[in-house]
């Protein structure tokens, strides 16, 4: 059976939402249940790289591959300390966002990087961690994605922001969808992060579903990730969340289920059910 490969984009308006800490953890738990999976940092800041940091020399990174115009190369990619992980580690500049703006094809550079043999006949899953920031690299990731994943922190500040930016975001990058297939995303999930107990924290967890609840391409996921000191103390420890507490353990097996629905039942232990869901003997 066909390798099928499935990208999943981290995305999302603005920073400091959660997106590296889940793109970590969606990719270190894909990788424990016995999945192949490629981690790409498209940030300029590198905070994935340094979450999951790699374990050979690195010779390269994100920006040659846009640099030759989404061409991945074996020296592109490095191992990371999880087994079944590795990563193409983000070495962009500052500049980088207004190089790839002037480029025609900039919408579907990454689109065509991840569709290549070198990933497709390697990888069963992409996970890819964007900016937090409209721009031409946000965009480029978004459009790649199967899956696009926005974590949303419960906050009266961030909720009118979230809503307005989310909805432009989609209206302007699936504009010219009637054109060409290749110009549509995938469906976006909305993963609401750090909820607290509060009854501000849930009345805005609450506004967010009902607002979403009718959207053509957009859900709110049912599991809510709360705050818990588990998820810096991952990132201190350089490991995803579900190897260092139990009950975060749980609730990153539920998203992934909710994301990956086929993956429903199987637990990072398992790792004789990811090869028979691959198809393989």
């Amino acid at each position: 059976m066909p390798n099928t490969t499935t990208v999943i984009s981290l995305v999302g308006t603005k920073g400091g939402v959660g997106k590296t800490t889940l793109a970590a953890n969606i990719s270190g738990l894909l990788a424990d249940l016995g999945f192949r999976v490629l981690a790409i940092d498209a940030d300029v800041q590198q905070a994935l790289s340094q979450f999951l940091p790699p374990a050979a020399d690195v010779q390269s990174g994100f920006s040659d591959v846009l640099a030759r115009g989404g061409l991945i190369l074996d020296r592109d990619i490095v191992p990371t300390n999880i087994v079944g992980l590795d990563m193409i580690v983000s070495n962009l500049a500052e500049h980088s966002q207004a190089w790839l703006k002037d480029r025609e094809d900039r919408l579907v550079m990454l689109k065509r990087a991840v569709r290549q043999p070198i990933v497709r006949d390697t990888y069963d899953f992409v996970v890819i961690d964007s900016q937090g920031a409209k721009g031409a690299i946000q965009s480029t990731v978004a459009m790649a994605a199967d899956l696009i994943v926005s974590p949303f922190p419960p906050r009266m500040m961030d909720y009118e922001v979230f809503i307005r930016d989310t909805l432009e975001m989609l209206s302007g990058l699936n504009s010219m969808s009637d054109i060409s297939s290749e110009l549509r995303t995938g469906p976006l999930s909305i993963v609401i992060n750090g909820e607290n107990r509060t009854n501000h924290s849930k009345a805005i967890s609450t506004q967010v579903r009902e607002q979403f609840r009718t959207t053509p391409g957009i859900r709110v996921i049912d599991t809510a990730l709360p705050w818990l000191t588990a998820y810096s103390d991952c990132r201190l420890m350089q490991q995803p969340v579900h190897r260092i507490n139990q009950a975060a353990s749980m609730l990153m097996h539920e998203v992934i289920y909710e994301l990956l629905p086929n993956l429903k039942g199987m637990r990072a232990t398992d790792k004789s059910v990811a090869a028979s869901v691959r198809g393989e003997s």
